[in-house]
């Protein structure tokens, strides 16, 4: 009996994967458009590059007809939690990766303008627009 290859073992298995991930279709699976809120931070962060630690979020600007836009998310808002997570002291790269969402996910922020109360907004991911 001739011995076969691990490779030639695994094949079968790997066929099977692809086609879980392809859903049946006979295409492999598409990730998911990455989403778009409009808007630009300005990050107050300490701490070391490996472990940065936020101070702030401030909304540094809108873009127009984007999702920011539409919710009143106007330049100096400040955010006072990002997907439930309280900004100050936070992870960076925890938040970076809590706001990562594709088109038509919802993103919910706390944020406060100016000397208004706290108030909580959800934003759904758009496609961003072709330039």
């Amino acid at each position: 009996m001739k011995a076969r290859s691990r490779s030639a073992r695994r094949l079968p298995f790997a066929l099977l994967l692809i086609a879980l991930t392809a859903g049946f279709t006979g295409t492999p699976a598409m990730a998911a458009e990455k989403g778009w809120f409009g808007f630009a931070m300005a990050i107050d962060v300490e701490g070391t590059p490996l472990n940065p630690k936020l101070r702030s979020v401030k909304v540094d600007s809108v873009a127009p007809s984007s999702p920011a836009a539409s919710a009143g998310i106007a330049p100096g808002d400040l955010f006072l939690e990002i997907e439930g997570i309280p900004v100050d002291g936070a992870n960076a790269y925890t938040v970076k990766s809590a706001m990562q969402k594709s088109v038509g996910e919802n993103l919910h922020l706390k944020i406060k303008h100016a000397a208004d109360a706290p108030r909580d907004v959800v934003l759904t991911a758009a496609a961003k627009p072709s330039k």
